[in-house]
């Protein structure tokens, strides 16, 4: 019977499985199975994955994070659509949408034949839906006033993938029943029949358990180290095989937000744009094949210059890509998840929900025994492969319908011995009916006969007219569609307000959740034990100082909870759930007053990666002031129990280097 899984691996693929299981199979009120979770603080979340769909909304509801509290914590925005420009004809004004929400009516018509019909027509995606219009006015999918999660068009985010993680860590090992192992993984532990039995650590020795899900990255500690199982690559399909990918400030503090991804086609490649609100991600992803490292490092610092003052100055990333994925992900009793299974290029975000996909198949699917196990591994298997493969189709159809011939790579894409015979076919029916919400594709199709669409008709594809799309009521109700969309471009959008006015709201908005900061409020009268531990400031919240253990340098962020030392994440976790704090404490933080010895502080610190935080708002003891304390006002107006608390605060100020070497570690 199966009573504990072990997952391998952090970052966002294994804190949305262990998330999405716990929240299945482990809650307080009704945990059925144990749930662990082991990674090592020497591996660093790559980070490339921001760009979500609206698949997330569920994930989050499913975990129990309100959507405010994300979007606080994870640096996260509203994301509606992808945009690709310079695809077709590689000319400035060439540009198109893939939105998030279906054309307009999408269960009940057809649009495309009616559209494809029409002599003057306007773009696709504007035509069929009101999101493209959306996106081009950089406006939010709902109002300020909306409830969580509530929207007036499909939506999915962009995100900070290491604070995302973050969160994620925090709300599964505090609601969720979760058990956190920060170590590194040195060996395995089989059975006869090679089943594996534990995971060998550095320190806390060997974890046993049922289930084994690998979610170890690129290391596959499991799935490749142990299992050995096969990589098929597919290079001979998608090029892409290197990444370059940069942090980039914007030019204002309200600068507008995209409300898409914007990916801008280049010679050997292309260039990803995400909008976040403090910050874009960028990254230009090519195929060294055709391009060195150099030439495509020129072309994303040209891109970037329209913008940025001094692109020199800012920090390059290389990341190799590999794309393709395992023969088989479920062997024996463990699951490869995230990028252990396979990675592609992330040109429609498919990263993030094969990692939910495959999380809420193994938790619906769930074996009740080691025997029922291999029958549920075959279909997983089944599934998964499918899956890929419809990924791999549809990203490539980006190429195929490419007319660009102004470089090799384009060119060379479009080779019929480089296109998958399941992707010619589709094409060829597709030439003669236009792709619709009629079955023909598979439940298991990660996209719709509506992606199909905005991307064929988006890049010019055209169907030939019918009999069967054609009939007189068809295209009747296809204009009263395109008349509702009309009217709604009309009158929706004066309703809702810019991406960056909605997230500057929510920002504003109080944290529904016990800690969504990089501090937490901690008990003066304890800070003799702390001070050995955790840097320890004063912070003015409303009128009166309270005393605050700084955690971390960027919002939501616990770097302790990361560490490998059970006696400081113990500690970590007491103080986040507790929130202790002695109300005679105040009576000493006046006295401190009285005499000025408290003065405000600010942390500017530059990381090993050249970037810079500053942390302001926090106040310490005044040092010098402290010095000319005499000793007839001690006892008088000011107590030795006061002296001896202000000692503690300057002794904890000696863990901040810790903090910061920390931090290093991470990047």
């Amino acid at each position: 019977m199966l009573k504990s899984i072990v997952i391998v691996g952090g970052g966002s693929a294994g804190w949305i499985t262990a998330g999405l299981l716990a929240a299945e199979h482990a809650t307080k009120d009704n945990q059925r199975i144990t749930i662990t979770l082991v990674e090592s603080k020497n591996i660093g979340t790559i980070g490339v994955g921001e760009g979500t769909w609206p698949t997330m909304v569920g994930t989050l509801k499913k975990i129990g994070i309100a959507e405010t509290d994300f979007l606080q914590c994870c640096n996260a925005s509203f994301k509606q659509a992808s945009k690709f420009k310079q695809w077709v004809s590689g000319e400035e004004s060439d540009q198109y949408y893939h939105p998030f929400s279906m054309p307009q009516d999408f269960d009940k018509v057809n649009l495309a034949p009616y559209w494809l019909a029409q002599k003057e027509r306007i773009p696709f995606a504007q035509a069929v839906s009101l999101q493209a219009t959306l996106c081009d006015k950089k406006l939010a999918p709902k109002q300020v006033e909306s409830p969580d999660y509530a929207t007036v068009e499909n939506h999915g985010y962009h995100l900070d993938a290491v604070k995302f993680a973050a969160l994620l860590t925090q709300h599964c090992t505090t609601k969720l029943n979760v058990k956190h192992i920060v170590d590194d993984v040195i060996a395995v532990q089989a059975t006869d029949n090679n089943d594996i039995s534990a995971v060998v650590t550095k320190n806390h020795g060997a974890i046993a358990g049922d289930l084994f899900i690998d979610c170890s990255g690129l290391a596959a500690l499991l799935i490749d180290k142990h299992y050995k199982v096969p990589f098929i690559s597919k290079k001979d399909i998608l090029f892409i095989d290197k990444a370059l990918a940069v942090q980039v400030p914007y030019s204002s503090e309200n600068a507008p937000i995209e409300s898409a991804t914007v990916s801008t086609a280049q010679t050997a490649g292309w260039i990803w744009d995400i909008g976040l609100p403090t910050r874009r991600g960028v990254g230009h992803v090519y195929s060294s094949k055709y391009i060195s490292k150099d030439e495509a490092c020129a072309q994303l610092k040209n891109y970037l210059s329209n913008d940025v003052a001094d692109v020199e100055k800012l920090t390059f990333r290389e990341l190799n890509i590999s794309p393709g994925y395992r023969e088989k992900f479920w062997v024996n009793n463990c699951v490869a998840v995230g990028m252990s299974a396979g990675f592609i290029e992330p040109l429609e975000a498919s990263a993030l929900v094969m990692v939910e996909l495959a999380a809420l198949m193994i938790s619906k699917h769930l074996p009740a025994s080691r025997k029922a196990m291999d029958v549920v591994a075959k279909n997983y298997n089944e599934i998964f492969v499918f899956r890929w493969e419809r990924i791999i189709d549809f990203l490539k159809l980006h190429y195929v319908l490419s007319k660009r011939t102004d470089s090799q790579f384009w060119i060379d894409n479009k080779k019929p011995e480089t296109i998958p015979d399941t992707l010619k076919d589709l094409l060829t029916l597709w030439q003669e009916q236009a792709p619709g919400n009629n079955g023909y594709l598979s439940p298991y199709d990660l996209f719709p006969a509506a992606s199909y669409q905005y991307i064929l008709y988006g890049m010019g594809f055209t169907s030939q007219p019918n009999l069967i799309d054609s009939s007189s009521e068809a295209f009747a109700l296809a204009k009263k569609s395109l008349e509702k969309v009309q009217d709604r471009k009309n009158n929706i959008p004066k309703l809702l307000p810019s991406n960056r006015d909605l997230l500057n709201e929510i920002a504003k908005i109080k944290p529904k959740q016990v800690i969504q900061q990089n501090w937490v409020k901690v008990d003066l009268l304890t800070s003799n034990e702390l001070a050995k531990n955790f840097p320890l400031f004063l912070k003015k919240i409303d009128t009166q100082y309270v005393c605050i253990a700084l955690l971390g340098f960027e919002q939501a962020e616990n770097l302790y909870a990361l560490q490998d030392d059970a006696q400081l994440l113990e500690q970590s976790n007491i103080l986040q759930t507790s929130h202790q704090h002695s109300a005679h404490q105040q009576s000493y933080i006046e006295q401190l007053v009285q005499h000025d010895l408290i003065e405000p502080v600010q942390l500017d610190i530059t990381f090993n990666n050249n970037q810079s935080v500053v942390v302001s708002e926090l106040f310490t003891i005044n040092q010098p002031h402290l010095k000319k304390i005499t000793a007839s006002e001690i006892n008088e107006t000011l107590s030795e129990r006061a002296l001896s608390l202000a000692s503690n605060l300057i002794e904890s100020l000696n863990n901040i280097p810790m903090l910061i070497a920390m931090k290093n570690k991470l990047i």
